[in-house]
């Protein structure tokens, strides 16, 4: 009889450090799906947090406004809950999360598996 490790389909055989970032993950969502958060309000539509820019002329006004509905969420900012989720999480090349923009987060390496979206353009 042959020994052998049962994994997920979906992964690799799961360390610590996953199942760890996977408990913070659940921690993070709990925090930030309320009222609180300016996205989550119920006068908030999604869409606004994720601009549709036609060309790059207008990608930096696009996203300023939309990072300033960002403004007075107290999970805002490199240090707040919602950027530390997005560190946990694959990169977002759109959409502002946490006051940052995907320009800023791929500068600064925001998101987990970054390496693999290197070809993105952000």
């Amino acid at each position: 009889m042959s020994s052998h490790i049962v994994a997920p389909r979906h992964r690799a055989v799961t360390s610590d450090a996953d199942r760890r970032a996977a408990a913070r993950l659940r921690e993070l969502d709990a925090i930030l799906l309320t009222t609180d958060a300016q996205c989550r309000k119920p006068s908030a539509d999604p869409d606004d947090w994720f601009p549709i820019v036609e060309n790059s002329a207008k990608y930096d006004a696009a996203y300023e406004a939309a990072t300033k509905r960002c403004d007075g969420c107290p999970f805002t900012g490199l240090a707040g809950e919602c950027v530390e989720r997005a560190r946990l999480q694959p990169y977002d090349p759109i959409g502002v999360i946490g006051g940052t923009d995907p320009k800023l987060r791929r500068q600064l390496g925001i998101g987990a598996e970054f390496q693999r979206y290197d070809e993105v353009a952000a």
